[in-house]
């Protein structure tokens, strides 16, 4: 399960700074909000999926990918890493939208959890975003 972070709606921002700075400069320095973005959105993440922590390796694992442009669209995954020891990436998905077994469907307690977290987190982000943006004005 990857949540993917992007800078949609601060696209006034962005072509305010392409007038002032050259295509390559701007690229740069949206990378840099959404890095700092990804970051916020890692410690919300671990402390939403501390809520269930057992081990604590579905905690440890949550990273912050590197921002890439993907379809016209500057953007940066958060998500579980593939090579951690415990490689909890293959179970995330069970404790966020519950399961079925044997006919008998299971609701673990960290339902929803991971979702809620990011709702509640967006509008958070876009100020960050917008704040790293605004310093270069």
């Amino acid at each position: 399960m990857t949540v993917t972070l992007d800078v949609k709606g601060l696209e006034d921002l962005e072509n305010k700074l392409s007038q002032k700075f050259s295509d390559r400069k701007v690229a740069k320095y949206v990378n840099n909000a959404l890095t700092i973005a990804g970051r916020y959105a890692v410690v919300e993440l671990k402390q939403a999926a501390a809520s269930y922590r057992d081990t604590g390796a579905t905690v440890n694992e949550i990273t912050a990918g590197k921002p890439r442009l993907r379809g016209g669209v500057r953007n940066i995954k958060i998500g579980w890493s593939s090579d951690g020891s415990r490689q909890r990436w293959r179970l995330v998905h069970l404790n966020e939208f519950g399961y079925t077994r044997n006919g008998r469907t299971y609701a673990p307690r960290g339902i929803g959890k991971i979702r809620s977290s990011y709702d509640e987190m967006q509008p958070k982000l876009k100020e960050l975003e917008a704040a790293e943006l605004r310093k270069l004005l």
